[in-house]
């Protein structure tokens, strides 16, 4: 997945982990949602910009498999790419590896919907769209 998929890098803080000294289950999506920050602003598109045009992607599907613990001070690399793009949705599917091991700790895929601040179905900015091409899987 690595080939065509934007790569997030980061070090777990201390607020990240729980008291079995891993990172608690519902923060790793924290850690993926910084990545798929990242990849818009890399892009040129972040959430300024959508929030500028009074678009909000909305996360409607997720699905996470933990595989291995990952912990304080552990550094990461968060693997997006994009298996579908749609007028109004954006899948995103991400896998964090512990860099000192390559070893994939944890994946996600989660489903967004383009809505306006009333909550409201819109089609996605089309610069977005073609911006967000290079990552389909």
């Amino acid at each position: 997945m690595a080939g065509k998929g934007h790569r997030f890098s980061y070090r777990i803080p201390l607020f990240e982990v729980d008291m079995g000294q891993a990172v608690y289950h519902g923060n790793y999506f924290h850690l993926f949602e910084l990545a798929r920050e990242q990849l818009l602003r890399d892009l040129g598109f972040g959430y300024p910009e959508l929030v500028a045009r009074q678009i909000h992607l909305a996360v409607v599907e997720a699905h996470c498999r933990y595989r291995q613990p990952v912990r304080y001070d552990d550094q990461i690399d968060i693997i997006t790419v994009i298996p579908s793009l749609k007028s109004r949705s954006v899948q995103f599917q991400q896998q964090l590896f512990l860099t000192a091991t390559s070893k994939l700790a944890t994946e996600v895929r989660l489903t967004t919907i383009s809505i306006d601040f009333s909550g409201k179905p819109v089609p996605l900015p089309p610069e977005l769209r073609q911006k967000l091409m290079v990552f389909i899987d």
